[in-house]
Parts: C-alpha cells; sequence; structure tokens
C-alpha cells in the first residue's frame, strides 16, 4: 500500500493541532491524547451515554490504512477469534467539521488493565522474580492468538507484536483475558503460508521474530541484545533455545517458518514440561529438608534414650 508519508504526516500535525482535549467531536468528547503512532491520532473519549470508549484518527492520506486496519479486525470478529480486540463500530467514523480537517476514525473500546510492560512490572514486584514461567504463560495466550490469525480463512500477519500491544481489558482481569491490538501494520494473505511469496513469507516470520523479542523481555525485563545471541539464560534450556531460534528466525533457512508451525509449538511444551518439573522440585526441596531435619531429631533422640538405659 502507497501512502505520501510526508503528506500524511502533516495531515496529523493539523488534527493534533484542532483537536485539543477537552473538545467535543460529533457524538463524542474526546478527553485525551494516548499517543500519535506513524498514523494515527489514539484519544480516549466518551460517547453520548457517557462511556470511556477510544478514537483512533486519522487523515485522508493514511485513511486507507485505517480502513484496512478496521477491516482486518471485522474480520477476526465476525470469526469470533478470541484474544483481539473487536471495534465497537464495524464502520468507520467519518469526522466532518468545519473547525477539523478531514479525517476519519475507529471506535475501539476503552482497555483499563494496562499494556504487558504494566504487567511485567507488577508480576516482578509481586513474586521479586521474572523467568521461564511468567514467559511461558504470557507466550501460551499471545502465542495462540497469532497461531489462530493464521487459521482464518484468509490468514492474517499481525505484523506489531509487542508488549505495548498486548493489553487488559480491565485492572483485575486475569492474563488469559489479555487483547492484541493496532492492526495497522497487519496484512492479509491472498495464498496460504506454503504459497507465499518471498517478501509475504518475510512478513510471516516477522511475526516469529517479534514473539521470540516478547518471550524473552518477559523473561527477563529487558529488551534483547542486538549484537550478542538473543539467550535468557533463565536455566531452562529447552525455553532459552526456543527463545533464539524465534528470535533469529528467517524464512526457508532458519528457526521457525511461522507462528503456526508444529515444530515451534512441541518446543513450547518441551519447554512448559521443564519448567512445571522445575516448579514441582522447588515446592518438594523444602518440604524434603523439613523432613531431614525431623529424621535428625529422632535420631538423637533415640541415641540419647539409648545411651541413657542402664
Amino acid at each position: 500500500m502507497l501512502v505520501n508519508e510526508r503528506a500524511g504526516s502533516a495531515e496529523l500535525d493539523r488534527l493534533a493541532g484542532a483537536l485539543q482535549p477537552p473538545c467535543q467531536l460529533g457524538d463524542f468528547t474526546l478527553e485525551g491524547l494516548i499517543a500519535r503512532t506513524s498514523t494515527a491520532l489514539v484519544f480516549i473519549a466518551r460517547d453520548s451515554h457517557g462511556a470511556d470508549c477510544v478514537l483512533k484518527i486519522t487523515g485522508s492520506s493514511y485513511r486507507p490504512v485505517l480502513e484496512r486496519e478496521l477491516s482486518l479486525l471485522n474480520a477476526c470478529r465476525d470469526a469470533d477469534l478470541r484474544g483481539v480486540i473487536r471495534p465497537l463500530r464495524t464502520d468507520l467514523l467519518h469526522i466532518e467539521n468545519d473547525e477539523v480537517p478531514p479525517a476519519t476514525a475507529i471506535v475501539l473500546p476503552f482497555l483499563a488493565g494496562g499494556d504487558l510492560v504494566l504487567w511485567i512490572g507488577a508480576h516482578a514486584t509481586r513474586t521479586g522474580r521474572l523467568g521461564a514461567a511468567p514467559a511461558l504463560q504470557v507466550g501460551e495466550l499471545v502465542g495462540g492468538i497469532l497461531r489462530d490469525l493464521l487459521r482464518l480463512p484468509q490468514p492474517i500477519v499481525q505484523g506489531d507484536v509487542k508488549p505495548q500491544n498486548v493489553l487488559l481489558p480491565r485492572p483485575d482481569a486475569p492474563l488469559n483475558e489479555l487483547l492484541l491490538i493496532d492492526f495497522d501494520a497487519s496484512c492479509a494473505l491472498d495464498s496460504p503460508i506454503s504459497a507465499a511469496s518471498p517478501q509475504l513469507a518475510r512478513q510471516v516470520v516477522g511475526d516469529v521474530n517479534a514473539f521470540g523479542e516478547l518471550l524473552f523481555m518477559v523473561a527477563t525485563g529487558r529488551e534483547p541484545p542486538v549484537d550478542e545471541d538473543p539467550n535468557p539464560a533463565t536455566g531452562n534450556t529447552a525455553f532459552d533455545a526456543l527463545v533464539e531460534r524465534c528470535i533469529t528466525a528467517e524464512p526457508a533457512t532458519k528457526g521457525y517458518a511461522s507462528m503456526a508451525g508444529d515444530s515451534l509449538w512441541r518446543d513450547m511444551e518441551q519447554a512448559a514440561r521443564i519448567e512445571r518439573r522445575h516448579s514441582r522440585e522447588v515446592l518438594i526441596r523444602p518440604v524434603l529438608g523439613v523432613l531431614g531435619v525431623l529424621l535428625f531429631c529422632v535420631l538423637v533422640v533415640a541415641v540419647l534414650v539409648k545411651l541413657a538405659m542402664p
């Protein structure tokens, strides 16, 4: 998709200047600018009923990108694909206002639970550690969403997998309610993965690379190194190898070919088995220590009783 980026950026500048929260925009009240992406402005807003929502707004240059994103989100919604954010309306919101440059928007739910970056920090604070266990927990969920996207009648490559694009709907929401957002870099494949062109195969593997980086960040709390082997060194050798193979994967030559590949999920299960065994050992070790102390005490008492006998 060819877009005049200079014109698009200038349009976003004009929109940002015209939309100064709090302000009214049709049936919505803009309350604050959450983010500016390369293609849109993202505002928290209230609708006419007072409910919180998010407006992702762009100008005419980037409108095709927003249209594509909405069509992909609608495809996920129609397929009842769990784990992908669902727009609150299936059509674009057209903004026509004398005080605002021509614009369009996607209306999305407001996710108040924060992103995966906040979850990683909270988990580390609460438990005192990260490691392979939370990474595998997150990986099973996010990886499952990416795999399901590739299993749609028209497979979708997400294209921007990162902790900031994984959100929870509420502060008290369990991790299995996490949602993948931001599909403006996504694309739908016109052919099966096995028949994808080299360019599309590169995009498919791009999700694998990004998935590996996400696992690394959840396990360590930092981004993977650029000039060194991306080994998270968690002590779970199967998990560490999985992360390295994901991050360094290349189309048809190295690592995993896609998030739907059987080999990737076999290695995930192997890493999870090792982690479960490690967790059992951690739980059993203190118990064995206590039993050892008790047996020692019994032995001491038995010896003292024997010595006291005439």
